[in-house]
């Protein structure tokens, strides 16, 4: 498995080299190009079950530092940059959750010209099992961590002043660690087709596909008969279309439909919808579109709901709440998140934030279930 893993990280390491290697070499001519930020949130967190357990073990602090730093440069039609970041957690209980050091990077191109628009980007990731996305249904109490490597590339072409094609490419691997949740790589590639009717509504066709491999043995796979491999095609057709300064939605619905392990037909969608007003905004989001099942492998059909609020108590003064909702009814699991926060800008460069958040999944294994509350102090140099 590891053996496997070791060929892709040094690949996406020499293209990560090789990317930030450039971006320096045009910086040598005119340093004043150079646009660097760095943003340093320090956080105090309780969390009541950091490894969400079925049965929890103990809960535990965590001191947390997540440094990172954005540098561009900009030089005619070329745009080079590097977001380099990285997560320091120390634990008042190693007998539940140790200690961590997860860096993340990314790297990218894009070229953009009057008709055409590329961008071509490098990634690497580590985080802990805990910080699953929604959508990510992961093993249940495990200290473990996944690690992401990934390639992706997006272009762009004005076919006149109101009609665009756009492509997208990605490769991924995800290795995983301190779990039996199995290595797999993905890819995914999606072609689009818009047409704007005017100024606020565009129609839009898209054909999209992902194609998954598991990269593990079977003794490490906790489901018996796993899906090694597993293909899905699907296209949408939908409408953006803004109502008015304030409300915006995206709409699309269409056919999905898997080749392997077994032939069947689904459908896909997404609704997004978006109202801003004078001191607030709320969002919507639902979905219904393929994803991995980390834990067993192979993709499944997952059904999505978010939702978003902020409100502007003063100039300086925000609150946020943000609640989700995940079901992949072929896995017989569901994931929930809510969060809280109340945040205070004391000046150009410091700013303070109360938070709370829950989360449950339920899955075979059982429910798990964690609540956590913190403060961040974070320091912002916005133009270093």
């Amino acid at each position: 498995m590891h053996s496997r893993a070791a060929p892709v990280a040094r690949c996406v390491a020499q293209g990560l080299l090789l990317a930030a290697g450039a971006a320096g070499a045009t910086g040598a001519f005119a340093q004043t190009r150079w646009i660097q930020s760095l943003v340093v949130p320090m956080e105090i967190e309780h969390d009541s079950n950091p490894t969400m357990a079925t049965v929890p073990a103990g809960s535990t602090n965590w001191l947390r530092l997540t440094p990172s730093l954005t540098t561009r440069y900009v030089l005619d039609a070329n745009e080079f940059g590097v977001d380099m970041g990285l997560t320091l957690e120390k634990s008042s209980n190693q007998e539940v959750a140790k200690d961590r050091a997860d860096p993340r990077l990314r790297a990218f191109w894009k070229h953009a010209d009057p008709l055409n628009t590329t961008e071509l980007a490098l990634v690497y990731d580590r985080s802990a099992l805990r910080d699953a996305g929604l959508t990510e249904q992961v093993q249940l109490g495990v200290d473990g961590s996944r690690t992401l490597y990934g390639i992706h590339g997006t272009w762009k072409r004005d076919l006149d002043a109101r009609t665009a094609l756009s492509t997208d490419l990605s490769q991924e691997w995800e290795r995983y660690s301190g779990t039996t949740t199995p290595d797999f790589s993905r890819t995914t590639a999606a072609v689009r087709y818009a047409r704007a009717r005017n100024e606020r509504q565009t129609w839009y066709a898209t054909l999209n596909g992902q194609a998954y491999r598991s990269e593990a043995g079977a003794a490490t796979v906790p489901d018996p008969t796993p899906a090694q491999r597993s293909t899905v095609v699907g296209a949408l057709a939908g409408v953006d279309h803004e109502f008015s300064e304030a409300l915006r939605v995206d709409a699309a619905a269409g056919p999905v439909h898997f080749l392997q392990p077994s032939s069947r037909t689904g459908w896909q969608g997404a609704v997004k919808a978006g109202y801003t007003a004078e001191r607030w905004f709320a969002g919507l989001e639902l979905s219904r579109t393929p994803v991995v099942n980390a834990t067993f492998g192979g993709l499944v059909l997952a059904d999505q709901l978010q939702l978003r609020f902020r409100y502007d108590l003063d100039p300086m003064t925000r609150v946020d709440v943000e609640a989700g909702h995940a079901r992949e009814s072929a896995a017989r699991s569901q994931r929930t998140l809510a969060s809280a926060a109340w945040t205070r800008q004391w000046s150009e460069s410091w700013q303070v934030s109360l938070k709370a958040s829950t989360q449950r999944q339920q899955g075979p294994e059982g429910t798990a279930r964690s609540n956590r509350i913190g403060v961040v102090f974070t320091y912002t140099a916005a133009d270093l």
